[in-house]
């Protein structure tokens, strides 16, 4: 939760912030859509190879079923990561657009923008409407991202007997196919892109949205085939 403003206050001094409002656009980027996935790996997946190398999901199969127990940390794991990465925002968003402009720790430089920041990069058009109406969309938009790609690691996890790839398979999985994405020049369907779309020029919001609803379809997928299936999942037998 802390990246974004820590990477925004200590990257600023090398960078040219135009005011305000860029400064926060500025925190969202380079760090925090790189390590997305696997910070969403990181807060979940532990406590899954915890239940599952000890046999401590027994008890609790025991009491609410397979089922049951399928659901609580699907609710859970998208909980969390709603919470985590939603709330990294908001901090964000308080520290560049309310504490930090009053207290000189920032210079900003107005005189060089060159398009107001409604027309700045992907989403920003929102900001039309207001600079709140750009940040309240920002921070549901990344929970939202946050909550899919959580429970998504977390899921997983359950189908992966070795606790490596438990961690690694989603976030190095995201990372190859925005890789592969990039060279091929679709960056902005990339999953990166579509969480913190702060990387792109300005112009249809569709890839971000199409690559959202496919991560939820694969969530969905992975989810039912969990709940669907006769035999636990395999990090559980």
């Amino acid at each position: 939760m802390a990246i974004p403003p820590v990477f925004g206050i200590w990257a600023a001094p090398s960078y040219v912030i135009f005011d305000p409002e860029d400064h926060f656009a500025f925190s969202l980027s380079n760090l925090l859509p790189l390590v997305f996935s696997f910070l969403a790996a990181l807060l979940y997946v532990p406590v899954i190879l915890q239940e599952t190398r000890r046999s401590g999901w027994m008890p609790i199969v025991a009491r609410r079923g397979m089922r049951g127990y399928l659901r609580t940390h699907l609710v859970r794991s998208t909980s969390v990561g709603a919470v985590t990465f939603g709330g990294a925002i908001a901090v964000a968003a308080c520290l560049s657009l309310v504490i930090l402009p009053g207290t000189g720790m920032v210079t900003y430089y107005p005189e060089d923008r060159v398009v107001p920041f409604s027309e700045q990069m992907t989403f920003t058009q929102l900001a039309h409407y207001g600079t709140a109406v750009y940040v309240a969309f920002m921070v549901l938009w990344v929970a939202v991202h946050g909550a899919l790609i959580t429970s998504l690691c977390a899921v997983v996890a359950l189908h992966l007997p070795n606790p490596f790839l438990a961690l690694l398979a989603v976030p190095g999985s995201l990372f190859l196919l925005d890789t592969v994405l990039a060279l091929v020049g679709l960056e902005e369907f990339a999953t990166d892109n579509a969480a913190l779309p702060t990387a792109l020029a300005q112009g249809s919001a569709l890839p971000p949205v199409v690559t959202t609803v496919m991560l939820a379809g694969l969530l969905v997928a992975v989810e039912g085939r969990a709940l669907r299936a006769p035999v636990p999942p395999a990090a559980m037998r």
